[in-house]
């Protein structure tokens, strides 16, 4: 997929899986020995837990730091992230996106092996982790664990998997780190396992893949006992193969009797009191008249289509055979510019139909980059506004800014009251997931995609019926509790006893505001006038100490409290609006309970709606499901989460007590709000997102260790060797087998099941199955091992470049900039490769030569966090003039000696000082940041700052 176009385009191309470092400006790949995935199906849901296995093939070069790329499809939620580098297990929880990275940065400072898993701000679909302190010739394990829901597949009226091919591509000699001539590892390859359970009353009638060949057992699991009964509700896929690597999307197809039926079920939650979660799940079957709409086809001729064209004309011609009399449609070829075949939209007959056949029959891939957004809104602008619009968007592509584009459908689809609709068909392997799914989302509408060379008759037909349905805009939950009696002491008859049903929606309006704020304003306003004046021009006033910022942060945890407060709703239902349901398309509803609803078992679910033909109406019945677990929270909060990124989500439909728009009565905080509503979700139920990262800290005790600070005039970069001996050694008790995905290490999860009655081995919350050997298991051979030694010696020192910057990739290339621009925008330190022998070395990470320690104002300011704080290294250290373990021998205030961050605090406090002592003359351009240093140091340890002051200007 690259692109043709000009500098402009939007094209991106899903980057590789794998963990690489950057030599000469391009990418290269560490030796991947081993893939091993382990999904368990449950119905419509899968759990997957993926592990790699790779491997530094230097002897003697650590690798200061690497990234690891992860990308997803949408729908995707990952849950827990687990780095094992030599015999250290780091893991790691869900925080806010800022705080994650400072924590990651001080541990990087400590000498800590750390790791931060981040989603890309552009994509949704890409997550990029960095991992520090790779040691010569170790081991790094990566294991991700991720749950999601599972497709209908309407070509086979089944559930669809896939494992995409980008977790184990072919790297290609211009990628990885071998050299042409050679093979120089030996590799254990790639195995699959997929294992399926159906709920009672089902029968699996096939498990099938249409991209590789399979081994399948009917009535048992992988995991199964041997002296288990075999069932029809279980089955298993294998596949193994002896190279790491795919070449094409892994696609499994799941057949069973009953799986299109509704279901609903209610999760309690093992560790947050009275939270409980519903999940609720169909595949519509029901005929409404098909209505006449207007139809347009946006079809994706860029550069990239060249292995793909011929399918899309394929699907083409099916959708334009198959359109009914009375419609009118055109379409639209677009790449890095765009074209209509009629300005406007035809009336279907013989003479266009043929015109359009025609005009497909000319169609290449030869309309360059990839953008998007300018096809959609011609097609909106010009529709006819009598008539209904369904879009069909037809790609392989990719592109950066999906957001622009999930907003003009939101606001097109807002403003024609429900009048269009989007559908998308992906075509071919490499597509984004994040972008079919995300603009049918956005456009009430639904996604498929077909790899290459699978059938998509029955999809395209399928999709076709979809968008001849009729628009209904009105759906809507309602929650049935079970009766109870009004006097259970007196054993009142049946007929005294009362059913509660409640209107989910409903709770999206009064409940959410926060009166009391406003009323405490308003008393406020009222108490104006018994305030003192305050002088304009007070002569007593202290510029050094009493000029603070009042508001300056005073921590990452308090960026959001200058929002206006609302409380989360009773009933938290994702996606808010429920879109429209289509025959033969699964659409699944969640509702996060809070302890504010009824204390009361529920017995179903109601899911109504308005059509010309008379209201629409299901009951579905709920099973309660005795063990706790997280799966579905973690499910429903990643929804909605989406739904927030996207620019929908519950705050976009929830009122004041006047009936006030949220987003309207605060329009400029909105944006705000949202993201901190993310944030809530996202680490309450610890799933990542655009605003919440994991991260993952080697656990240790820098303060019982001994002899590991140094004076100023002996620091020193450790030696390679210095770093395994002390970094890497084995520490009892140092390593963790938690996984990713808990405020604190998590116990043992639960062995809760979405169905009951299954085998604990089949139970999301039951332990994974047993990993990818150990490191021993996978050796490379030594006699090959020489010829990395050229490229991972510069590997093992160079910079990686930011995955927020604005380099565009071809592939996995990178292309060259000015060397000194780059290291700037990449902010990584290059390290010479040579190392101190001395054993007091410094545990402090070196931080980045490029910050300039000769103007120490510059320096400063680069060092001072978000929050106003400054952590020990060696660059602040020098510009200081100050060790850490100088500071530390000061008479300090008891509140400092015994906090938690004494060593942040310590820092801060020398840096303010160092301001007031050696910066006088330049006060007016540092007053601000002092001021915002002094407020965390406020909020740290009260009126204690002065006397911590004070101590330390004794060094000075």
């Amino acid at each position: 997929m690259e692109s043709y176009g000009p500098s402009s385009t939007t094209y991106r191309r899903f980057p590789y899986c794998g963990c690489y470092v950057n030599v000469d400006s391009s990418l290269r790949f560490l030796p991947r020995l081993k893939v091993d995935a382990h999904t368990t199906i449950l119905s419509t849901t899968s759990r997957t837990t993926l592990t790699q296995l790779f491997i530094n093939p230097h002897k003697d070069k650590v690798i200061d730091e690497l990234r690891y790329d992860f990308p997803l499809y949408d729908g995707v939620s990952v849950v827990g992230f687990t780095c094992t580098v030599a015999d250290r297990v780091i893991t790691g929880v869900v925080k806010e996106r800022e705080k994650a990275r400072q924590e990651y940065t001080e541990a990087k400072d400590r000498g800590d092996t750390a790791g931060l898993l981040e989603q890309s701000l552009d994509a949704a679909d890409v997550f990029t982790t960095s991992i520090g302190m790779v040691p010569a010739g170790e081991k790094v394990k990566v294991e991700i664990t991720y749950l999601g829901e599972l497709k209908h597949d309407a070509e086979v009226d089944g559930v669809r998997f896939t494992i995409p091919t980008i977790i184990a591509p072919r790297y290609g000699l211009t990628h990885s780190l071998r050299s042409k001539s050679a093979n120089w590892y030996k590799h254990e390859g790639i195995s699959i396992t997929v294992d399926a359970e159906m709920p009672d009353g089902s029968a699996i009638k096939s498990v099938q893949s249409p991209s590789h060949p399979l081994s399948v057992h009917i009535g048992t699991t992988s995991t199964a006992a041997a002296s288990e009964e075999p069932s029809l509700r279980k089955a298993s896929a294998t596949l193994s193969q002896g190279s790491a690597e795919l070449n094409k999307d892994f696609i499994v197809h799941v057949v069973a009797t009953k799986i299109g039926e509704p279901s609903a079920f209610v999760e309690t939650h093992p560790t947050i009191p009275n939270q409980r979660a519903i999940m609720a799940t169909v595949v519509p079957k029901f005929k409404l008249p098909a209505q006449k709409p207007e139809i347009v086809f946006l079809c994706d001729r860029s550069g990239s289509m060249t292995a793909n064209i011929t399918d899309l004309i394929a699907a083409l011609n099916i959708f334009l055979k198959s359109l009914p009399l009375g419609v009118k449609f055109n379409i639209c070829s677009f790449g890095s510019h765009y074209s209509f075949l009629w300005p406007k939209s035809k009336t279907y007959s013989q003479e266009s139909v043929d015109r359009a056949v025609r005009h497909v029959k000319t169609f290449a891939a030869d309309y360059g980059g990839t953008e998007m957004y300018e096809p959609f809104k011609a097609a909106f602008e010009q529709r006819y506004k009598d008539m209904n619009l369904e879009v069909f968007l037809l790609t392989d592509g990719a592109i950066w800014d999906q957001d622009r584009l999930f907003s003009l459908v939101n606001e097109k689809v807002a403003e024609s009251k429900g009048a269009v609709r989007v559908f998308s068909l992906g075509v071919g392997s490499g597509a984004s997931t994040a972008l079919i799914e995300g603009v049918a989302r956005a456009g009430n509408g639904f996604a498929q995609t077909v790899g290459n060379g699978e059938k998509m008759d029955k999809k395209v037909i399928r999709m076709l019926k979809g968008a001849l349905f009729p628009h209904i805009t009105d759906y809507r939950l309602e929650i049935k509790y079970e009766k109870e009696k009004l006097n259970e002491e007196t054993k009142e008859s049946e007929e005294d006893d009362f059913e509660v049903v409640e209107k989910v929606l409903d709770s999206l309006s009064i409940q959410t505001a926060v009166e009391e704020e406003e009323a405490d304003q308003r008393m406020e306003k009222e108490k104006e006038g018994e305030k003192q004046s305050i002088s304009l021009f007070d002569p007593n006033i202290d510029d050094d100490g009493d000029n603070q910022m009042p508001d300056a942060p005073a921590a990452v945890d308090i960026k959001y409290d200058h929002l206006p407060k609302i409380e989360t709703p009773r009933y938290l239902q994702t996606p808010s609006e429920i879109p429209a349901l289509y025959p033969f398309s699964r659409t699944t509803v969640y509702v996060l309970l809070s302890d504010s609803t009824p204390d009361r078992k529920i017995k179903s679910v109601l899911l109504k709606g308005t059509s010309k033909q008379g209201p629409l109406v299901l009951e579905i019945p709920v099973v309660n499901l005795t063990e706790k677990s997280t799966t579905i929270h973690q499910l429903a909060a990643r929804k909605e989460v989406k739904e927030l990124e996207e620019g929908r989500g519950w705050l976009a439909f929830a009122r004041d007590a006047d009936g006030t728009l949220f987003r309207e009565k605060h329009e400029g905080y909105f944006p705000d709000m949202v993201e901190k509503e993310a944030v809530r979700l996202g680490v309450k139920f610890q799933v990542g997102g655009k605003w919440c990262s994991f991260v993952a800290v080697e656990e240790s005790n820098h303060g019982d260790e001994k002899n590991t600070e140094k004076e100023l005039d002996e620091f020193a970069v450790l030696n390679a060797q210095n770093i395994l001996n002390r970094d890497f050694g084995s520490r009892p008790g140092n390593r963790s087998a938690s996984g990713f995905g808990s405020s604190h290490p998590p116990p043992p999860p639960p062995s809760g099941t979405l169905f009951g009655g299954g085998g604990g081995s089949l139970t999301f919350g039951s332990p994974p199955p047993p990993p990818v050997a150990e490191a021993c298991a996978a050796m490379p051979d030594p006699g090959l091992m020489a010829q990395y030694q050229a490229e991972m010696s510069a590997a093992a020192c160079m910079a990686l470049p930011d995955e927020d910057s604005d380099d565009e990739r071809s592939g996995v290339e990178v292309k060259k900039k000015e060397t000194g621009k780059r290291d700037r925008e990449w902010g990584y330190a290059r390290s010479s490769g040579r190392r101190s022998t001395s054993k007091n070395a410094s545990p402090f990470a070196p931080t980045s030569p490029r910050i300039d320690t000769s103007n120490p104002l510059q320096a400063l300011t680069a060092l001072q966090t978000f929050v106003g704080s400054w952590s020990w290294s060696i660059t602040l250290q020098t510009v200081l003039g100050v060790t850490s373990k100088a500071a530390s021998r000061l008479t300090l205030p008891d509140i400092v000696a015994n906090h938690a961050d004494k060593d942040v605090i310590v820092a801060t406090a020398c840096a303010v000082v160092f301001f007031k002592k050696k910066l006088e003359a330049e006060r007016e351009a540092w007053e601000m940041l002092v001021d915002k240093a002094e407020a965390w140091l406020d909020d740290q340890v009260g009126e204690s700052r002065e006397d911590l002051e004070n101590a330390i200007g004794s060094l000075y």
